[in-house]
């Protein structure tokens, strides 16, 4: 029993996100790039209930992301919610990047009820996005009811560097 639970853990973490964005033997330029978010109870651990900004797929490819992370880092949890903040580097080069934005909750459950409340909002797009090597961006967003939004910005401006996906 206690292989099958490992067996499923390891498929559950790893089988999804098996893309790598920088490929084993790239020696091309690389840039960073970082997902945020937090608990909405104002620490990461403990909390129900949070918001999380993240880049999902690269030219249509679902990569490792703050959402899989937190929601593996939160599962046999009840209620409580571990906001886990992924980053990755990824070739400097033009490409094709799909953001989401959204609440996150512990609980299914609780998710379905902050949807029917209206507290929950999310919004998802793809962008086109040059980071330069070296770079250091920030996936950014705000979440609010009419109004939400997912960007990525340079780290060290704090300038948009892609187009903000807004919810219509």
């Amino acid at each position: 029993m206690k292989r099958v639970f490992l067996l499923l853990l390891a498929a559950n973490l790893f089988g999804c996100a098996t893309y790598r964005p920088v490929p084993e033997g790239y020696a091309g330029a690389v840039a960073r790039i970082t997902d945020s978010g937090y608990s909405e109870n104002g620490y990461s651990e403990g909390g129900s209930k949070g918001q999380l900004f993240a880049l999902t797929e690269i030219n249509g490819n679902r990569i490792m992301n703050s959402f899989w992370a937190s929601a593996n880092a939160s599962r046999g949890q009840g209620f409580a919610l571990t906001v886990v903040i992924s980053d990755r580097q990824v070739p400097a080069e033009p490409m094709k990047a799909t953001l989401r934005a959204s609440h996150t909750t512990g609980a299914p459950i609780h998710a379905i009820a902050s949807q029917l409340a209206g507290t929950f909002h999310s919004v998802e797009g793809t962008v086109d996005f040059s980071p330069k090597p070296n770079g250091k961006y920030v996936v950014k967003g705000e979440l609010k009811k009419g109004g939400s939004a997912v960007w990525i910005e340079d780290a060290d401006t704090g300038e948009p560097a892609t187009e903000k996906i807004v919810e219509k």
